[in-house]
């Protein structure tokens, strides 16, 4: 038996349902041949598998299943096939086939029968939308295949839970009210069937419809989610019409693809104001509300019948949102920002509107009825909100010309977008002599002094007592180690942090935080990232076995004239900087990876004057290595250093680091500094892990293998312990499990900012070529 026939029978026997409903799928498909020719709407096989409204006044009820296992094109098949292959069987897996078979079976007949039976007293009624979807059939089991998606949703994080129903509920009830089809109420009722049946299946609570308190950070991302899936089933309602909706005539109200340009850029407006929204950008909201508002207004005066009612609907659902949830977006933009937008959009906007009446008006001629000025502003303004105007375009050119107008205003807008969408805003940040006098009285730990560097930004509490310094990397707001201040006030701190981000539109979390903020801090899970090492300088020593290797480095520097010299390195002689510059270069040029940053420093952090470098340099005057060191604050005084970088020349002394380390400690003992620490490792632990593994503990082991070789996390832990420290556990914090990706992937581009698309092909196929050694715990 091949590879392959071992793969398809054990997928088989881990999913026979869904498997059965794939083969049962295809088999109908070459039976009937629609696997490669669609069947015609008024064919004997639509005719006599189809069910709808129809059958049941034949009392066909057979056709429900019979019709379930055939598609009527070709372009159906891979579409529902994903579904099942994806959906269904992951779902199979979670609960079992007999569970995932009858929430399958159940969704397809509740949504399909139950759309019929509702429409058959509907049928010979004044609606006429009911009327026409009463006398239409339809093929397929898509109908289950959402409702398994419905129930699949119990088995996710609330969060994530409450968004996937949030984009599904609000996706699927558009495309009722827009398009109408009867598959459209099917995939709907087959839904909330879903939803309704899931959390019993998966033995959790059934859904209430009492509202939780909501974050403000999850009420954003809530009606972003609703902007931008209305605007998607816009662009689908353009690109397959149906029957204009129910409110719409029972006929299509436009032809396929229609303005389809315009429908594209509105897409992207749209999706550029969601992720506004999403951020907590005030200028989001404003141009939120107000373009909302203009649609609205347009959609009333210009409306023709009933077709415009679903589009005023959307309108008034979205700008109720957005009022009733205003206080999510509480912070202003920055000083001046607000004035200088305005200004561009009032110039804008103005030359746009004399740009587009005169274009309506040398069209107007191709109009009817004959416009008035008064309906050829009308006309012009509906190109603001991408509409049609009250007037009917009777030349295809005409048409052509304005819908460019609609184009033109889409790219104008956008660009007027980009600016409002970037700003940052929140409160001011503390200034970074705050953050050093915090950091002198209170210290923060062995990689306080960090927090200096340009990367990070201050966050202080209202009184300036507490200060957290973090930086932004996507949407993920990394504060690094514990708060600078008293331990008392980790609690109250933790949480107002919490709220700026949330309030700035970012997903927060802390990196190297120490046990005393992990018991301290409520709210906030953790999984161990790493250790820090300590070195307690007044009981030091290199006598016994275990120092050997220490010691033979530093008998052999000796022997051959190595001492070490050091200060600030703006102090050292212009040959020393010259030498360690090299270095430098020679190191990073000689690594396939760009320089990694985030915790780890370079030569540019070294000439800090608060920062101490020290170097090997032989008789010579060749420097044969440099390591820098960070101090370590307590009660106003420096009490000890902590390692930052380490450089060696490729073909020089080879136990450098260990003479040079050894070296530094000594004489930082000698001048009456209490501890050494060798830095936090990141990406490598000793100690072994308890508890479950989470999504964040593989993907920081798997960054942890892909960067071995060439950075040497582990290998640099190992290298550490040859100086006996104490190792501590640090800890990342994060707030939900459903932030999880979005932290992995921030971190991943803390640490390599500069990382290009040909460097992470060489890390995976390096990746693919070593075997697996799982980090320990």
């Amino acid at each position: 038996m091949t590879n392959t026939s071992k793969a398809v029978l054990l997928t088989v026997r881990a999913v026979p349902f869904t498997a059965a409903m794939i083969a049962l799928m295809i088999g109908m498909g070459i039976a009937t041949r629609t696997l490669w020719h669609p069947a015609a709407p008024d064919s004997d096989l639509l005719q006599s598998l189809s069910y709808g409204t129809p059958q049941i006044a034949l009392r066909h009820w057979w056709t429900f299943g019979a019709g379930a296992m055939v598609l009527p094109r070709p372009e159906f098949y891979p579409v529902v096939g994903l579904l099942l292959a994806c959906g269904l069987s992951r779902y199979e897996r979670k609960v079992g086939s007999l569970r995932a078979a009858a929430v399958f079976i159940g969704a397809q007949l509740a949504g399909t029968m139950l759309t019929a039976v509702l429409l058959l007293p509907l049928a010979d009624g004044a609606w006429p939308w009911a009327a026409q979807a009463a006398t239409q059939v339809d093929l397929g089991l898509s109908a289950g295949a959402i409702g398994v998606l419905g129930a699949a949703t119990a088995l996710m994080h609330p969060a994530m839970a409450r968004r996937s129903r949030l984009v599904a509920l609000t996706y699927l009830s558009v495309l009722v009210m827009k398009s109408g089809l009867l598959w459209d109420v099917e995939h709907l009722i087959a839904f909330l069937t879903g939803l309704g049946v899931g959390p019993r299946i998966a033995g959790r609570r059934h859904l209430t419809l009492r509202m939780p308190h909501i974050a403000p950070v999850n009420i954003r991302s809530g009606v972003a989610l609703v902007i931008a899936t209305v605007a998607v089933a816009n662009l689908v309602e353009s690109i397959y019409p149906g029957m204009g909706g129910i409110f719409g005539s029972g006929q299509p109200s436009h032809t396929p693809m229609h303005n389809l340009p315009v429908v594209v850029l509105e897409l992207v407006v749209a999706l550029l104001v969601a992720d506004g929204l999403r951020r907590g950008r005030a200028a989001a909201w404003w141009i939120a509300g107000f373009g909302t508002t203009a649609v609205l207004l347009n959609t009333v005066l210009n409306s023709r019948g009933m077709v415009r009612t679903t589009d005023a609907l959307c309108c008034v659902v979205v700008l109720a949102l957005l009022v009733v949830y205003r206080n999510a977006w509480s912070w202003r933009t920055p000083e001046g920002f607000a004035a200088k937008s305005i200004r561009r959009v009032v110039l804008a906007l103005s030359v746009f509107a004399c740009m587009s009446v005169a274009l309506v008006w040398s069209q107007r001629n191709a109009l009817q009825p004959a416009p008035d000025s008064f309906d050829i502003v009308r006309q012009a303004m509906s190109r603001l909100t991408f509409t049609s105007g009250p007037l009917r375009v009777t030349d295809p050119t005409s048409r052509m010309v304005l819908n460019a107008a609609a184009v033109l205003w889409a790219l104008v807008l956008i660009w007027l977008l980009v600016p409002f969408l970037k700003a940052d805003r929140g409160p001011e940040c503390g200034p970074r002599d705050t953050l050093g006098q915090l950091l002198r009285h209170h210290g923060g730990g062995s990689i306080g002094w960090m927090r200096t560097w340009p990367a990070f930004s201050t966050w202080t509490t209202k009184d300036g007592q507490v200060a957290i310094s973090y930086c932004v990397v996507g949407t993920v707001a990394i504060a690094i180690g514990d708060p600078v201040g008293p331990e008392s006030s980790f609690p109250e701190a933790s949480s107002g942090f919490r709220q700026f981000c949330q309030y700035a539109g970012w997903t927060p979390c802390w990196f190297a935080a120490t046990p005393a903020l992990r018991d301290s801090a409520p709210g906030w899970r953790s999984t161990q990232i790493g250790e820090d090492t300590m070195v307690d300088l007044a009981d030091l020593n290199f006598v016994g076995k275990s120092w050997q290797d220490v010691r033979t480095a530093r008998n052999r520097a000796a022997r051959e004239g190595i001492t070490v010299t050091g200060g600030r390195l703006s102090d050292l002689s212009p040959a020393l900087v010259e030498q360690i510059e090299e270095i430098s270069r020679e190191w990073v040029l000689r690594k396939p990876m760009p320089e990694m940053g985030f915790t780890l420093g370079t030569l540019a952090h070294a000439r800090d004057p608060e920062m101490r470098t020290h170097l090997a340099v032989d008789a010579a005057g060749v420097v044969q290595g440099v390591t820098t060191w960070l101090p370590i604050h307590r009660d106003g005084e420096v009490v000890g250093w902590t390692l930052d970088l380490m450089r060696r020349r490729p073909d020089g002394f080879r136990p450098v680091m260990e003479f040079l380390i050894a070296e530094s400690a000594v004489i930082f003992a000698d001048e009456g500094y209490e501890v050494l620490s060798m830095s936090v490792a990141p990406l490598a632990r000793r100690t072994p892990q308890t508890g479950p593994r989470t999504m964040l503990d593989r993907t920081l082991d798997l960054m942890s293998r892909l960067l071995e070789p060439t950075y040497g996390f582990r290998s640099l832990l190992a290298f550490k312990a040859k100086f006996h420290p104490e190792f501590r556990p640090v800890y990342l914090m994060y707030a939900s499990p459903s932030d999880l990706l979005a932290i992995s992937v921030a971190i991943g581009r803390a640490y390599l900012p500069d990382l290009d698309t040909r460097q992470m092909a060489d890390l995976v196929r390096g990746l693919r070529t070593r075997p697996h050694t799982p980090v320990a715990g």
